[in-house]
């Protein structure tokens, strides 16, 4: 899978140039066969470079997901601690599709949403304190990035789910709208960390469970 062929996901299909370039093609038929089938032919090679070389609902998917093999090792490192240091519950992750202004936005073949911009979110649990790794991917070009935070627990205000309203273009000036589910953890000062969610019935059982843990914390 290339950077080239998801970035090509993306882009607006018109047919309608080919579409009329073989329409032409064929009208000149009558006085120039030669002339006309090649005309036709230039119309399909149109058409075929529109719909050709673009990547699958399910391709783009996959290449999301290769993206995260190996995270939990990744953000171990990252923060800097060690598996045992943070094993209060079984760290917790979020990824999905990020839908932010600049990202580019499709509504796929089967109805989902996706965009070239990727995000995945991972919690681990000592026992004072919430070591977070983010990783923020392209989809369509090679441009990652990391981060890292660390919350105590007092600290935490609410853990949450949300929905959200965007805008995409549809093409040629036009525009849709949808909403998209998101987690969101938010803590003191205002400050809050969040994820889009590619199935929030999936995340609630994870998210329930560091909201009990949470509360016992703050308790304690």
């Amino acid at each position: 899978m290339s950077y080239k062929k998801n970035g090509k996901y993306f882009d607006y299909i018109s047919l309608k140039p080919g579409i009329i370039t073989v329409f032409i093609g064929f009208l000149f038929i009558g006085a120039n066969v030669f002339l006309g089938l090649i005309i036709m032919g230039v119309g399909g090679l149109l058409i075929y470079l529109q719909i050709s070389g673009r990547a699958t609902d399910t391709e783009l998917d996959a290449f999301a997901i290769s993206k995260l093999d190996d995270m939990k090792k990744r953000a171990l490192k990252k923060l800097g601690v060690d598996e045992e240091e943070v094993n209060e519950i079984e760290p917790i992750a979020f990824d999905g599709y990020v839908y932010d202004n600049d990202a580019r936005i499709k509504k796929g073949k089967d109805g989902l949403y996706r965009s070239n911009k990727y995000q995945s979110v991972m919690f681990f649990f000592s026992s004072n304190e919430v070591h977070c790794y983010t990783y923020d991917f392209f989809l369509d070009r090679d441009n990652q990035r990391e981060s890292t935070d660390v919350y105590f627990y007092k600290d935490l205000v609410s853990v949450s789910t949300q929905t959200e309203g965007t805008e995409y273009s549809v093409g040629k000036g036009k525009s849709s709208k949808f909403d998209y589910e998101y987690f969101k953890l938010t803590t003191t000062g205002g400050n809050y960390i969040s994820c889009s969610v590619k199935n929030i019935n999936d995340a609630q059982r994870s998210i329930n469970g560091m909201r009990t843990l949470i509360k016992s914390k703050k308790m304690a």
